[in-house]
C-alpha cells in the first residue's frame, strides 16, 4: 500500500498501514515517512510498539502453546481492526 499525500501524513494512516509497515512491505520513501512521523508522535510510535511487542511475544510462546495459524490470525486481525477504524472515521 502507498500512502497518498506524500506531504502530510496523519496518524489515521499511520493505523491503516501497521501491517504492511511492520512487514517490512512498504516503499522506502513511505517507510522513512512513517518512521518521521514516529518520532514526533508518541501515540503511534506506542501504538507500533504495542502491535510489535504483541506480535514478538506471540512468536516467542513455546511451539506446544500455540497454535500454527495464530500469528497469521493475529496479523489478519489487526487488519480487519484496521479497515474497520478508517471505515469508521468516514474515509
Amino acid at each position: 500500500m502507498t500512502v497518498v499525500d506524500p506531504a502530510v501524513l496523519e496518524c489515521k494512516e499511520v493505523v491503516e498501514i501497521v501491517s504492511d509497515f511492520l512487514d517490512g512491505a512498504l516503499a522506502a520513501g513511505d517507510r522513512a515517512r512513517i518512521e518521521q512521523h514516529l518520532l514526533v508522535c508518541p501515540p503511534c510510535a506506542g501504538y507500533i510498539a504495542q502491535v510489535k511487542s504483541t506480535l514478538v511475544q506471540l512468536a516467542d510462546l513455546d511451539a506446544a502453546q500455540q497454535p500454527v495459524a495464530v500469528g497469521s490470525e493475529l496479523l489478519e486481525a489487526f487488519r480487519r481492526l484496521n479497515r474497520k477504524q478508517v471505515d469508521d472515521d468516514g474515509t
